[in-house]
């Protein structure tokens, strides 16, 4: 495989993974090549308040439990959604190659 800049074409290229962590811990350049961060946030507060809407629901307040229990929904999706995206550019970053001659970067 060789490099796909129509200028380079060397064939001296690596994964980015590998090449970041061949980095010196004090290198600048270890935090511009890092790996995107997992998604924040927690599936059990989404369901937690899915269920508070349901015993909200059941204990005769209507409207609220009903809020609750859309507002839940609504941010457990939020959060799933998040985490595909992140995982999604977890894996292109897994994937990604440079070339060690002119630094481009691309994803095969």
């Amino acid at each position: 495989m060789n490099c796909p800049s129509p200028r380079c074409g060397s064939s001296n290229i690596q994964l980015l993974s590998h090449y970041r962590e061949s980095l010196p811990p004090g290198s600048p350049l270890r935090d511009a090549y890092a790996e995107p961060t997992a998604a924040k946030g927690s599936v059990l507060a989404a369901v937690g308040l899915v269920v508070l809407g349901i015993f909200m629901l059941l204990s005769g307040g209507i409207l609220a439990g009903l809020a609750a229990i859309v507002g839940g929904v609504l941010w457990g999706a939020g959060i799933h959604k998040r985490a595909e995206v992140a995982e999604k550019a977890r894996t292109v970053w897994a994937n990604r190659r440079i070339c060690l001659a002119c630094t481009e970067q691309w994803t095969p």
